[in-house]
């Protein structure tokens, strides 16, 4: 949400260890490693508890396998010849991708993630418009990431407001568009509420007026292609819409895949002629990555396929129903929104929704705490790997805190 990147009067306190000397020597690899697990379990709540972040959680186990495979190698456009295989990997997951996204000859490239993937689009929708006083189109739900490439790029942020069931308002979307204007800017869905905005329509004024639309689909590029294996209608986000020039995902997300593995794909290969790459044909941000994220990412689409995606969104459906379910089941607190993908929002007009995150917190479950508008929410976002039985746990947890917060 806006909010997000708003300059406050003060700056939150990030907590830093004291001033600490390099090492002399050398310490036993045993005594490092009794050491480090003793940091880790500082983290407050086990993985399988953590509700809170969609990639808190544990990649798929091949990608385990395939690290130790791809030890030691990279992949980068300029290393292509001394590491072929690698860069292989990378081209074919990209591949995979364009195909999934409606456009198998579509190109790109695996990038450090959400905020990477967006600042290279608004960078490469910049350069092809070639604007004096660039300007981009975007609903205030959008991901901050953008108003971080505009800070950096000089680009000016039309932020369109959202209606009162936090949809972006398309009318005011179209009357934001004019002669600066380089990009249009919608997600799938938005990380917030886990809303869905209608892409479709994006995609058509887009088209009609001649501007570089790109699709947020950090948390839906591994989910929403999938639904209609299950049997599920799925709204249009991707390059089957003519007005859609980039689409970028998140693997470590939904996909399954490690931290920090994203996708930044665009609709025609001429399309990358507007960054200037004259020797290192580096197009986005990060240049150098580790071979093992490439082949992390194509063994585990290799492994799964379609079927397995479609299970794990299977899977994934199953945990937001039962959570959901659960939560309208206790009195005293409400859905704020129906769950679309795999983020809910829990609110009450009762009781005081931070005492609700803090009972959970107590009870070793993890969610965020925040606002929509001047609602306040506990926040899930489930990671696939969570199952039935987390779901469960997690409504006990929560039916408790409810009590505590009562009066």
């Amino acid at each position: 949400m806006a909010e997000e990147f708003e300059r406050g009067t003060t700056r939150p306190e990030f907590p830093l260890p004291p001033p600490m000397p390099f090492p002399e020597c050398g310490t036993s690899e045993a005594d490092v490693i009794d050491d480090l697990a003793r940091i880790i379990d500082e983290n407050p709540y086990p993985i399988e508890r953590n509700f809170g972040v969609s990639y808190v959680g544990p990649p798929h186990p091949i990608t385990q396998r395939a690290a130790e495979v791809a030890r030691g190698t990279f992949f980068v456009e300029w290393g292509r010849t001394q590491q072929p295989a690698s860069y292989r990997l990378e081209k074919e997951a990209v591949r995979m991708m364009a195909s999934l996204f409606g456009k198998p000859d579509a190109v790109g490239f695996i990038t450090s993630g959400g905020t990477e993937s967006n600042v290279s689009a608004l960078r490469l929708a910049r350069n092809l418009a070639r604007k004096k006083d660039p300007e981009i189109v975007m609903p205030e739900s959008a991901h901050y990431s953008f108003r971080i490439a505009a800070e950096l790029m000089g680009i000016h942020v039309n932020e369109v407001p959202l209606d009162s069931d936090y949809r972006p308002r398309m009318d005011e979307i179209e009357r934001a568009i004019n002669g600066n204007t380089v990009a249009l800017v919608c997600s799938a869905p938005e990380g917030h509420l886990g809303l869905v905005d209608p892409v479709s329509e994006f995609a058509e004024i887009a088209e009609r007026h001649g501007v570089y639309l790109h699709v947020d689909g950090a948390f839906g590029g591994f989910f929403l292609p999938f639904l209609s294996d299950l049997g599920i209608e799925a709204p249009a986000f991707d390059f089957t819409l003519p007005g859609v020039s980039s689409i970028m995902t998140d693997g470590h997300k939904l996909g399954l895949l490690p931290v920090a593995t994203g996708f930044f794909i665009v609709r025609d290969e001429a399309m990358l002629d507007a960054i200037p790459t004259p020797t290192t044909v580096i197009h986005n941000l990060t240049a150098t990555k580790p071979g093992d994220h490439a082949a992390a990412a194509w063994t585990v689409m290799k492994h799964l396929g379609r079927a397995g995606y479609a299970e794990s969104a299977r899977n994934l459906i199953n945990v937001v129903d039962i959570v959901s379910e659960g939560v309208e089941r206790i009195d005293g607190i409400r859905l704020l929104v129906k769950p679309m993908v795999a983020v809910i929002n829990i609110t009450s007009d009762e009781y005081d929704v931070r005492k609700i995150h803090n009972g959970l917190r107590s009870r070793g479950w993890g969610s965020t705490y925040g606002r929509a508008g001047a609602v306040h929410t506990v926040r899930l976002s489930i990671h696939p790997a969570r199952d039935e039985e987390h779901a469960h746990g997690f409504i006990r947890a929560l039916e408790e805190s409810v009590q505590d917060a009562r009066p």
